[in-house]
């Protein structure tokens, strides 16, 4: 609903007019229909050439990696009933059902029943060559493209739904296949290969387009595909199958899955008569983009191997192919004999592929080397001027310009859009949740790719944008720290732009550290690590602040990868020096960089200045002579490294303790949720605290909290409930939201602090929601009918009153009932919030119809999430007392 909201309108679903083949315009639905039949018919209908000779040649001559022997047997073996039960339960509920309407929930709600009916299916369809029809057919809806004219049928977007029974056979083909395919597909493709990512692509076009350049004239190729997967040639797609040795049974699994796949169009509520595809990878299948994958790398091949395209040297590496599913990148130097073979090579591939390019819609970036200017303007491609769009980012032919050409926008547009959504109707939760889903992300994909430094002043003007627009212009009622503490410790998980943005950033700093010493080094970190001049670039990772002024980074990608790792060491007062440090190449330790005795030391395994300590005391040399093979003649530079280790570290000889950094630079930048993780650990380490909250509440109750009290309080405030509201309303009460009439009479001398139920004290917070005299009968109702459910006395307790737990006497009740207990407290308060002000009073039977009437939504989204039997577990004997009661509004919708 609320991502609906901010769409702001829907999808347009009636197509009103279509252009018909003898170019005249019609409106009756019927034909519009057969149109768009008839179009996407002709769409997937194979152009592959009668003699494969062509295809034939152009493979015989490519050395094609080869599946190993247990990796081929692997992919052959039986599908087992548990990979299909794994891949039911990786499928992402949610989406619209195939044309037999059985959605994903299906299968996961009843896959104990339906998985050995699944299994035998299959089985009986690999003895007799065929599958069921149902794993053949699919709907295609159309979407319409922006600013595309409305009757042309290329101007909508299909939009492929299989059915359920076929993605699970192809998700288990596919979670076969993620694990295969990083032996066999180069490091120069990264989309849906495990473990590779965009930003690798983004990362090393900007290495080689920032560093400088050789004296040939050099250009970058943006080639854009024409349906690049919906025009695969089958046949061609077998024959790759068969080049890379995949085993005749895996490729037998997917020949039954594209042997006589069909759809039909829905348009107007009209469904056409099924046709046929030819040729192209599923939409929608798992499998698809693996295979596509796999269908394109012959062309990487053959683009690598030619000896005639020369492509473009960086510290000692030559790259010419960076590919991100059909986002193609080629990089050539010397392009009056490169250009000519590499157009040879595109043209040949093409006749059998089904890969065809759209070479006007294709860009050609000259790198503005000092060579001598080439003539691009005889070839049959745009020439980009001073930037082009690769992946979604402007790449400019500045550094500098990155900033300007890509943030600046998003940050306009951002403001835009919040003006468009402040006048909703939404809480204070759905517009952090807005945040969340629609402007990090935006951002997030930027903080990624893009190596620029940010100033503070930046995220103060975005921070100011998104506080206008979540306090709808008013000024703000809470610190941005409380909402931005994760919602374990009772804040909303509003985001920090920044966190995020160092998060991102980290990612580079950590690889550089993972990898340097490893043997598969990508290409953009090789690049890196040997950008600085005469030193190493690690050595300013763990230097003591501030930075010295650069003198040895040629490429700015670098240096601004450094300084976003400063900026953050800076904010957090980790600015000290780090025995992550390397000994090698250390332009901080001045002896390293002349003698090649550390170069041996290096080469022994003592890379940082960490490897010197044991037990975390300084080694003696005789240790480090007995475990890593030291000769006598090293000990002055061992006596060297002591005398530098003695003016960084205050209590040498022993170690000091792991900060915080250091911490993160030990973790590994290709795990899953890296920036996540990264993000978690920079919010554990913010300073910020809620203790000024936490004493107020104990001058207020007279009683101390102990820590795990209080950690169980701020937990309660997003676990109590799944509704996003009621956490916001105990947010605000735990956060002392609310506006007391003393509070109100300090800001306004007007208004009289007396309470308006009791009429005899000042009312306080506490005084509001507890000790006012008036409300003693509510409570002590309450809490006998509490005693009653659980079946033990409860006194009246107002930690239970105002944060929902019973503190020490928590060990008394099962899990259960706690849950119970603090959902119940919380309908209570939201009782007494209701006549906040004036003189009416809460009653124990209003309490109890806003229990019931709150339960039944709290039963629908138990049953939503599959977990009906958890809600009667936790309300059950609350629903049994409610039944007993003789009520005006009997629970029969809850209890039955």
């Amino acid at each position: 609903m609320l991502a609906s909201q901010l769409r702001g309108f829907q999808a347009k679903e009636h197509i009103t007019k279509i252009r018909m083949a003898n170019g005249n315009i019609t409106s009756e639905p019927s034909k519009i229909n057969d149109k768009f039949r008839a179009f996407y018919s002709q769409l997937y209908a194979s152009e592959f050439p009668q003699e494969s000779t062509l295809m034939d040649n152009f493979l015989k001559t490519l050395n094609v990696p080869m599946l190993s022997s247990d990796s081929k047997n692997r992919l052959d073996e039986p599908i087992r009933p548990e990979e299909l039960g794994a891949a039911i339960a990786s499928l992402q509920p949610g989406k619209s059902p195939g044309p037999d309407g059985f959605p994903v929930e299906f299968f996961k709600a009843f896959s104990p029943l339906l998985l050995p009916q699944l299994h035998l299916t299959l089985s009986d369809s690999w003895k007799c060559g065929k599958l069921p029809p149902s794993f053949y057919e699919a709907s295609i809806a159309l979407v319409p493209k922006k600013g595309k004219d409305p009757v042309e049928c290329s101007s909508y977007r299909p939009i492929s739904l299989l059915n359920v029974d076929a993605k699970i056979l192809a998700k288990v083909l596919a979670r076969r296949l993620e694990n295969i395919l990083p032996s066999v597909i180069s490091e120069d493709q990264t989309g849906f290969i495990k473990n590779r990512y965009s930003y690798s692509n983004i990362r090393r076009l900007l290495d080689i387009l920032y560093t400088p350049s050789s004296q040939s004239p050099e250009c970058i190729l943006s080639l854009d595909a024409e349906k690049a997967f919906d025009w695969v040639e089958w046949k061609y797609l077998f024959t790759v199958l068969d080049k890379f040795n995949f085993g005749s049974k895996f490729i037998s699994w997917i020949r039954l899955l594209y042997m006589c796949p069909n759809a039909s169009v829905f348009t107007n509520s009209i469904q056409s008569q099924p046709f046929n595809f030819q040729r192209g990878t599923r939409q929608g299948c798992p499998l698809s983009p693996l295979l596509f994958n796999l269908a394109i790398e012959p062309l990487a091949i053959a683009l690598r191997s030619c000896g005639e395209i020369n492509g473009i040297w960086r510290k000692g590496v030559e790259h010419k192919v960076s590919l991100y599913a059909d986002d193609l990148l080629i990089f050539i130097s010397n392009p009056k004999i490169s250009l000519p073979a590499m157009l040879s090579i595109l043209r040949q591939f093409g006749q059998f592929s089904g890969y065809k390019l759209n070479l006007y819609k294709s860009e050609l970036f000259p790198v503005d080397g000092g060579a001598p200017v080439f003539d691009y303007t005889t070839l049959p491609f745009k020439i980009a001027g001073n930037q082009f769009t690769y992946l979604g980012v402007i790449i400019t032919r500045k550094h500098n310009c990155l900033f300007k050409a890509n943030l600046l926008p998003l940050l306009n547009n951002t403001k835009k859009h919040l003006a468009q959504w402040s006048p909703l109707s939404t809480s204070l939760v759905g517009r952090i949740n807005s945040i969340k889903m629609n402007i990090l992300p935006k951002f997030l994909y930027l903080f990624q790719l893009l190596p620029v430094f940010i100033p503070k002043s930046f995220f103060d003007s975005l921070d100011s944008i998104i506080s206008s627009y979540i306090w709808r212009g008013k000024r703000p009622q809470l610190d941005k720290a409380q909402l931005q503490k994760p919602k374990s410790r009772g804040g909303l998980a509003l985001s920090n732009f920044r966190y995020y943005y160092w998060a991102a950033n980290m990612r580079y700093i950590i690889s550089w550290l993972y990898f340097h010493n490893k043997g598969n080094c990508p290409s953009w970190v090789l690049m890196e690590l040997n950008s600085a001049t005469g030193s190493s670039v690690l050595a300013l990772i763990g230097s003591s602040l501030p930075l010295p002024p650069n003198k040895t980074i040629d490429n700015p990608v670098v240096w601004h990868t450094v300084r976003v790792w400063a900026q953050m060491r800076k904010h957090f007062g980790l600015t000290g020096f780090s025995l992550l440090s390397p000994i090698f190449s250390n332009p901080f330790f001045q002896p390293s960089l002349s003698d090649p005795i550390f170069r041996d030391w290096h080469d022994r395994g003592i890379t940082c200045f960490n490897d010197l300590f044991f037990d975390n005391t300084f080694a003696s040399f005789a240790q480090l002579s007995e475990k890593f093979n030291l000769p006598r003649t090293h000990l002055f530079r061992y006596l060297q490294t002591r005398q530098f280790l003695q003016s960084q570290i205050p209590n040498f000889p022993v170690a000091p303790d792991a900060s915080p950094g250091d911490m993160l630079l030990t973790l590994i930048p290709t795990r899953k949720g890296f920036i996540s993780l990264i993000y978690d650990r920079l919010v554990s380490m913010n300073g910020s605290s809620i203790d000024r909250i936490k004493t107020a509440w104990e001058q207020d109750l007279n009683q101390s909290l102990s820590m795990d009290t209080w950690d169980l309080i701020l937990k309660l405030v997003n676990s109590t409930s799944l509704c996003a509201r009621h956490c916001l309303l105990q947010f605000k009460v735990v956060h002392r939201f609310h506006l007391s009439k003393v509070k109100l009479s300090r800001m306004y001398p007007n208004v009289d602090p007396i309470c308006d139920k009791c009429g005899s004290a000042e009312a306080s917070l506490i005084h509001m929601f507890w000790t006012c005299p008036s409300l003693e009968g509510f409570w002590t109702d309450i809490f006998q009918t509490l005693s009653l459910i659980i079946g033990h006395h409860m006194d009246p307790d107002p930690l239970v009153a105002l944060f929902g737990t019973t503190g020490e006497a928590d060990a008394r009740l099962t899990s259960s009932q706690r849950c119970m207990l603090s959902f119940a407290s919380l309908v209570a308060r939201h009782a007494i919030l209701l006549r906040w002000r004036g003189a009416p009073l809460p009653t124990q039977a209003q309490w109890l119809r806003g229990l019931m009437y709150y339960l039944s939504l709290e039963k629908i989204r138990y049953a939503i999430s599959n977990n009906s039997g958890k809600f009667y577990k936790v309300w059950g004997q609350f629903l049994k007392y409610f039944s007993s009661l003789q009520v005006a509004n009997p629970a029969s919708s809850i209890t039955q």
